[in-house]
């Protein structure tokens, strides 16, 4: 559906908020409802979400007061065991949402009939939040919110679900091949969302956003952009490579933070911009994976416009 008449605009917004959890934090939620506003996005992904009534909170933060920024009721995914899911935040009334889930992610086998190589240990812990909106002078588009796995290294396990510890770099190895083999699953499961998509429409409008958790250049990120007719573009190649770092790990500016647009979309990519001005390396994890609160985010957002 076009609208006659109308700019053909539509700015699009991806933002890891950090640990939106309780202890609620009136600062943190004043934080990132002032992020929010800066990107002055019509449809934003948030990752890191806990509670919903947290994220309603931080939209009614949003100025100028009681405006809640013209955004709508969220839309918000399922949760992992730490309480943290995606969420999308939209100013378009959307035509359709859902939020995509599965018991389980299937990896590729190498001949029909091979039993599936890791069965049903990769979950996909954080539901996979979907909106298809329709932007002004462009048409339907599909919005598609992630967030993989961490590149953290998962451990082998025993039978009974405990970790088993190793000192030795082969075990270490493994443990760095299956933290990526669970998000090129992730990845896969989300490329098959986006092939459903282009096949009902192959002009489809579709963008795919979130912490993707790897660089550009990572296997899991050509898994989730696909190769040939209906390829994802990546719409961070608009920015100037000295600004195209959206977090800063071990001292060193990285992008795992992603807007990915299908050809029909990307044809119309007027601008992109980190804001990134403040960002600042946070203190890594500690060994049990809960890090002390922190008002500020240890990820800056991505905002893209087209039209």
């Amino acid at each position: 559906m076009h609208h006659a008449g109308l700019a053909m605009a539509v700015t699009l917004a991806t933002f890891n908020v950090k640990d939106l959890l309780e202890p609620r934090l009136d600062a943190k939620l004043a934080w990132i409802a002032a992020a929010i506003a800066r990107c002055d996005a019509d449809v934003v992904g948030l990752q890191e979400i806990g509670p919903p009534a947290l994220l309603d909170a931080v939209v009614d933060r949003i100025a100028p007061a009681g405006s809640r920024g013209g955004y709508l009721a969220p839309l918000v995914g399922t949760a992992d065991a730490r309480g943290i899911r995606c969420a999308l935040l939209s100013r378009l009334p959307p035509v359709h949402a859902q939020v995509h889930t599965t018991d389980a992610l299937p990896f590729p086998v190498f001949r029909v009939g091979d039993p599936p190589p890791f069965g049903a240990r990769i979950p996909l812990r954080r539901g996979i939040v979907h909106a298809r909106v329709d932007a002004p002078g462009l048409g339907l588009v599909d919005v598609f919110v992630a967030h993989f796995k961490s590149s953290r290294p998962v451990p082998l396990r025993d039978a009974a679900g405990s970790e088993i510890a190793t000192d030795r770099p082969r075990g270490r190895a493994e443990g760095t091949v299956r933290g990526m083999s669970w998000r090129a699953a992730e990845a896969l499961f989300v490329r098959g969302l986006v092939d459903d998509v282009q096949a009902a429409r192959s002009d489809a409008l579709v963008a795919v956003m979130g912490d993707l958790n790897d660089v550009p250049d990572s296997p899991v990120l050509r898994v989730a952009r696909g190769e040939g007719p209906g390829e994802l573009l990546d719409c961070a190649a608009r920015v100037e490579a000295r600004e195209r770092f959206s977090t800063i790990h071990d001292g060193r500016r990285i992008q795992i933070d992603h807007v990915l647009a299908s050809p029909p979309l990307y044809a119309h990519l007027a601008s992109a911009r980190f804001v990134n001005e403040g960002l600042r390396m946070h203190d890594p994890l500690p060994p049990s994976g809960v890090a002390a609160p922190t008002v500020d985010s240890d990820h800056a957002p991505f905002v893209v416009r087209f039209g």
